[in-house]
């Protein structure tokens, strides 16, 4: 990544996907608020709030239903016991998320905030034991258990439909000004206007005497820049800007004027630093404080999982998800077959870990002659021709089957039988897409080996993000983030994200 990192008294790592959450798009340019600050942070917080809610009593519900089918609920009515403890409950969540900080930061990307509901959900985990430990050890073992596991999903999938619905409304995001109007400055605002989920919306640049350094202004000449339209705030001391300003983020740190205060006496809340840590791991980066500096602490090594224990989760995953979606993939099969006569299944040589070859399985979306209908495209239509180029899809693709082609493509229905690449070997659940060896070539031979060396996945950061409208930098960047900082926290964050982003089926082709 070219920016991984943005740092004011903590370190706040920008989200790595071009678009908003789960596959959402990017807004190019802001939409203007309604609120002021302080009452759209309370909106933001309260819209939380209410996932955790609607999230907590669905999860109570849920883990209540599995509880009677294995049998719990016979046991002297504990069911009925344990209703009655749902708003003590509910109450018991929100109050450990909300002391945790889970509701009020808004600048953290979805991984980050991953990890924080995830500790709080542990915390929430023991301090539910100990509420429901007088209804016996049963509920403990397996009713808690449930409960967290539920939450932890749940609370992730409501979040971010919520923050999808702020961003639609314009209520996302903090006004966000630039400091400077440089190269640097204009390039910052672009990749925050393009990572809507990181919670900065760019609505100007700040050019004053004593701010944004020495670098000259840059005139883009590019109409579809999004930068191009914003304009230079002008700051009033004791009254902030006319924009409403809530942060301030610098390119680096030589813009920031030598008297901090000149910023704060605006009334502006908080000030960030950029800082580009190029292809560094930035998952992990720490704040360590020094007598007049601030460092960045890295990690001395690459991420690296351990190969058996997720060889193991992908198992335990696996083997269930295949039992479960057998009938549905052989009724799509059999869909398939009446659309097109020929075979339901399509195998196709994928690229996998050392480079070596797998077939990878997949239902047919295709005509039998697709290839021969896109050599007959690419022949005829220059525009077509360019977008394969970039992409190596296409939004309009002749070679599609109508109706269940579409909507298998639409939904990554068809990656089902991939579940058997899974069990096999050749595949993980979660990692780099396997490439076929044309689109392998189209990148640099450094990536080329860098990508090899992980097992590639059934899903993974691109499928949930960008999905098929990221061109080959896109698939880079996101490919290499991944590689750079993948963990089983990761992997487990990726796993949540895939339903939403299938659901949502935007960007699929």
């Amino acid at each position: 990544m070219a920016m991984s990192n943005v740092e004011a008294r903590a370190t706040h790592s920008l989200s790595p996907t071009p678009r908003g959450a789960f596959g959402g798009r990017g807004h190019a340019r802001g939409k203007a608020l309604s609120f002021g600050g302080g009452h759209r942070r309370r909106v933001v917080a309260a819209g939380r709030f209410l996932g955790d809610v609607i999230g907590g009593s669905t999860a109570i519900l849920l883990a209540g239903l599995v509880a009677a089918q294995i049998g719990i609920e016979g046991e002297n009515g504990l069911a009925n016991r344990l209703a009655a403890l749902i708003p003590v409950t509910l109450a018991l969540l929100v109050g450990i998320d909300c002391l945790l900080g889970v509701y009020w930061s808004d600048t953290t990307n979805l991984m980050e905030r991953f990890r924080l509901r995830s500790r709080a959900t542990l915390v929430f985990a023991f301090s539910a034991m100990l509420v429901w430990g007088r209804e016996g050890p049963t509920v403990n073992v397996v009713f808690v258990p449930l409960v967290a596991a539920a939450v932890l999903v749940l609370g992730c999938w409501t979040e971010h439909f919520i923050q999808a619905c702020l961003m639609r409304s314009g209520t996302w995001g903090a006004p966000t000004g630039i400091l400077g109007s440089g190269a640097k400055s204009q390039a910052l605002a672009r990749r925050l206007m393009g990572h809507p989920a990181s919670g900065l919306r760019p609505v100007g640049f700040i050019e004053l005497d004593g701010f944004g350094g020495s670098e000259p202004t840059v005139h883009s000449q590019d109409e579809n820049d999004p930068a191009v339209g914003l304009p230079v705030l002008e700051l009033r001391e004791g009254r902030g800007p006319r924009a409403g300003l809530e942060t301030v983020v610098a390119p680096d740190s030589s813009a920031l004027p030598s008297d901090p205060t000149q910023l704060y006496r605006m009334g502006i809340r908080r000030v960030l630093v950029v800082n580009q840590l190029g292809e560094f791991p930035s998952a992990d980066v720490q704040v360590r404080h020094f007598d007049g500096f601030v460092a960045l602490e890295l990690s001395g090594r690459p991420n690296n999982p351990n190969a058996g224990m997720k060889r193991v989760t992908d198992f335990v995953i696996a083997v269930p998800l295949a039992l479960f979606f057998a009938p549905f993939i052989g009724l799509l099969a059999v869909l398939i077959k009446i659309v097109d006569p020929g075979p339901a299944f399509h195998r196709q040589s994928r690229i996998g870990r050392h480079g070596t070859c797998f077939e990878l399985l997949k239902l047919r979306t295709m005509y039998g002659d697709a290839e021969d209908r896109l050599q007959h495209v690419l022949a005829t239509n220059p525009s077509l021709r360019e977008e394969w180029r970039m992409y190596f899809k296409l939004a309009q693709d002749p070679r599609i089957l109508p109706y269940i082609g579409h909507f298998l493509r639409r939904t990554s229905l068809d990656e089902l039988p991939q579940l058997w690449n899974v069990l096999r070997g050749d595949m993980s659940l979660v990692g780099p897409r396997p490439f076929p060896a044309y689109h392998m070539d189209a990148f640099d031979s450094e990536f080329r080996d860098l990508r090899v060396g992980v097992t590639p996945g059934l899903t993974g950061l691109w499928q949930i993000s960008s999905r098929s409208e990221g061109n080959l930098d896109v698939q880079r960047a996101q490919d290499i983030y991944y590689i750079r900082n993948r963990s089983l926290w990761l992997d487990l964050y990726i796993l949540i994200a895939t339903l939403p982003a299938v659901i949502g089926g935007r960007g699929a082709r």
